[in-house]
């Protein structure tokens, strides 16, 4: 069964307009060097008033073509669904497109595509949301850069979400470097409830952000069930 988590953050009367910027840019092997996190989510919370963003992960993980367009950002084509253990290998055929095998067990703990096309590619491994899934298109979260012809992308995948007040990157920019802020909340989403809410506040004396859990469970059995089957 996939792990889904819907995570809501809101605030209220913050007090200043603050932007938030979510990644998953948790130390992995070749973190900056070959494996680049891709920003996740942007938000901005007004200063006055209420505001409430939601974003929903699974573990439904995919590697993916990609492509970088103008501002670093990347978007995914070509994909194939695979878990941590497994491997797939990517191929170009006669029409010149790009095909994923099927996946095959690899190394445990990590996803894997070797690049069987002759050309260098750029990779991505990313997750599909349900919005993105209609689409086929996986949400990326990793780049992988320049994979030689012969060579394999090796990740290993943390699902630690972390949050920056940050307002300088736009969404599904590629961090070439990482951010200068220390995260002001960091989160392993397997520890979570499949729903979970938190407070956004600033402390108006030192300015410091926090986000408070106030709610956190499972929805009814018979919801559960119909959101899994659809």
């Amino acid at each position: 069964m996939s792990i889904i988590r819907n995570l809501t953050f809101q605030s209220n009367d913050l007090g200043e307009e603050t932007t938030i910027l979510l990644t998953f840019d948790a130390e992995v092997e070749g973190l900056y060097d070959t494996v680049y996190p891709v920003v996740w989510k942007v938000f901005t919370f007004p200063k006055t008033g209420s505001r409430k963003f939601q974003v929903t992960y699974t573990d439904d993980l995919a590697f993916a073509e990609a492509d970088i367009m103008d501002g670093n950002l990347t978007d995914t084509d070509t994909n194939l669904n695979l878990k941590p253990g497994q491997q797939t290998t990517l191929t170009l055929d006669n029409d010149d497109t790009l095909g994923f095998s099927p996946p095959v067990d690899g190394t445990n703990g990590y996803l894997t595509a070797k690049n069987k096309t002759g050309l260098v590619q750029d990779l991505a491994v990313g997750f599909l949301s349900p919005s993105q899934r209609i689409l086929n298109r996986p949400v990326p979260a990793l780049f992988i850069k320049e994979v030689e012809d012969g060579s394999d992308a090796i990740v290993q995948w943390k699902p630690v979400l972390r949050i920056y007040l940050e307002s300088d990157y736009e969404e599904t920019e590629v961090l070439v470097n990482p951010i200068d802020n220390t995260a002001i909340w960091e989160q392993d989403l397997r520890r979570l409830f499949r729903n979970t809410t938190f407070n956004f506040k600033r402390d108006s004396i030192t300015g410091n952000h926090t986000f408070t859990k106030i709610k956190e469970g499972m929805p009814n059995r018979r919801a559960w069930m119909s959101a899994d089957l659809n």
